[in-house]
């Protein structure tokens, strides 16, 4: 038990520093060209510890394997590391983490997984209001760039939640770290092909990524973020269950709301706060469900 909860803690911990991390590596490295180079240096980590890759190409499961992480990996993190660039990183880790549940929870009603019930409506609502309260304080403030960067992260996290419906059949079928590996190889090189179509890649900028900022920012994001996270996550959801591993999504926002502040000056105005409390609201009612809930 005790082993447990430090690992949530040290789970949750990462999970809300990694935005911080982003938000530095930004500073030096355009976003789709940092976000290539995470997940090409998290393939090459686990490539020389994982075995069993091949599982995610047997038995007809390319082309589900590659929509995944083409979704979840240069979908997701294209749009979120494009529209960090005009959104604190406190903001969009909130904004990314609360809203991942409501998502997931909205996709099971819709496909017939759960029986849809006041609480879907709830969820759906309290995290609309929510959203709209961030977007309306971001889009009276003036700032028209940070109203698209919160919609790209909205998005973003639309990418993940279906990219995590498409590849829940081949979680068993392959195994978890072997399936991380295939699809961040997949979404890195994806990554880089819009890089170098989108982005304008110089000596200057290919130098900014052995930059200490860049360097610590991709070790943080790849080992950390995915690797040793995702293990942790791996092992509550063995021990607890995913709803109790899931409770993150009530700690990390906070971390990285303070992160933010602390390294950056992020302001956490009261519209931040209000927006955080729908959030988190919206998040409970999708996680914590009432024993014996009527199942689709």
């Amino acid at each position: 038990m005790v082993r447990n909860l430090a690992f949530f803690a040290v789970m949750s911990l990462i999970w809300g520093l990694t935005w911080a991390a982003i938000k530095l590596g930004l500073n030096d490295v355009p976003p789709l060209l940092l976000a290539a180079a995470r997940y090409l240096l998290t393939a090459a980590l686990l490539a020389t510890a994982v075995r069993g890759a091949g599982a995610a190409f047997a038995h007809g499961r390319t082309g589900r394997t590659v929509v995944s992480a083409l979704l979840v990996n240069t979908g997701t993190y294209g749009l979120l590391f494009w529209g960090m660039q005009h959104v604190p990183s406190g903001l969009s880790g909130l904004v990314n983490l609360a809203l991942i549940p409501i998502l997931l929870f909205a996709i099971a009603a819709f496909t017939g997984e759960e029986r849809p019930t006041w609480r879907h409506a709830s969820a759906l609502a309290i995290g609309s209001i929510g959203l709209v309260g961030l977007f309306w304080t971001r889009l009276g403030a003036g700032s028209g760039s940070s109203g698209i960067g919160l919609a790209a992260i909205v998005v973003a996290t639309a990418c993940y939640c279906f990219g995590s419906v498409v590849s829940r059949p081949l979680v068993g079928a392959v195994k978890p770290l072997a399936l991380t590996m295939v699809q961040a190889a997949i979404g890195g090189v994806a990554l880089l092909a819009l890089s170098l179509v989108l982005e304008p890649i110089s000596g200057e900028t290919l130098e900014a990524l052995h930059t200490p900022a860049a360097i610590g920012s991709l070790l943080f994001l790849s080992l950390f973020g995915t690797i040793v996270a995702y293990t942790l996550y791996l092992v509550l959801m063995r021990d607890w269950g995913t709803v109790r591993a899931g409770l993150y999504a009530f700690v990390s926002p906070i971390v990285a709301l303070a992160a933010g502040a602390w390294l950056f000056g992020e302001a956490v105005g009261w519209a931040e706060i209000a927006g955080a409390i729908l959030l988190l609201a919206a998040a409970a009612i999708a996680l914590l469900r009432p024993p014996g809930e009527n199942r689709g």
